[in-house]
């Protein structure tokens, strides 16, 4: 039971609350139905809770895997957070790191990725197994890319690479997107000898 006290708090947090969260107050009457619950992947699905903060997904709103498209049976795949030092990235992209996240999942996941917050920007790598023939398909809805890997594309400021069965997917942001495409460009070239 509430006390008589107790309300005018409970409604002055009622009224304050919406309004510092952005929240709009919902009336009780004729309430319209929830909306459908949906599956966000999670812990052993193979792909992170959520994208690192400010990485836009693909239109499949699978990083790394634009289309839907699903990684070929592989090896396992190392934390790429493993991939980079700190120093590396630093002299990768001219920034200074401020936060290192990793995906904390397990070599058997579908998806690995890594996320490395700088100064001004970001770099995030996405590191799956796929097949020629899938990364030709997704490669399709791409711009190509010359002068990287077995083959890559370009696609929503992900810059993408093949290398034999794996795809490394870049995301740099922090200057102009002619920039990012240079310092994808060199962090996929860094990161090719490590995942042969």
């Amino acid at each position: 039971m509430i006390r008589r006290r107790a309300l005018p708090l409970i409604a002055a947090a009622a009224l304050t609350v919406p309004a510092l969260s952005g929240c709009v107050m919902i009336s009780t009457e004729n309430p319209e139905p929830a909306p459908a619950a949906t599956t966000a992947p999670g812990k052993g699905s193979g792909l992170p809770n959520a994208l690192p903060s400010g990485v836009p997904s693909l239109p499949s709103g699978r990083p790394g895997l634009p289309g839907g498209a699903k990684p070929a049976d592989g090896g396992t795949i190392g934390d790429p957070c493993d991939l980079l030092t700190r120093i590396e990235v630093i002299a990768l992209t001219g920034r200074q790191v401020s936060q290192i996240d990793s995906d904390g999942e397990d070599e058997t996941a579908a998806v690995r990725f890594c996320q490395w917050q700088l100064a001004d920007g970001q770099l995030a790598i996405f590191i799956s197994h796929t097949t020629k023939a899938d990364f030709e398909l997704q490669a399709k809805a791409g711009t190509p890319i010359t002068g990287v890997g077995d083959d890559a594309y370009t696609q929503s400021g992900h810059l993408f690479v093949l290398a034999g069965d794996t795809q490394i997917d870049v995301y740099a942001r922090g200057g102009e997107d002619a920039a990012n495409l240079k310092v994808a460009k060199q962090v996929a070239t860094k990161l090719l000898p490590k995942l042969r």
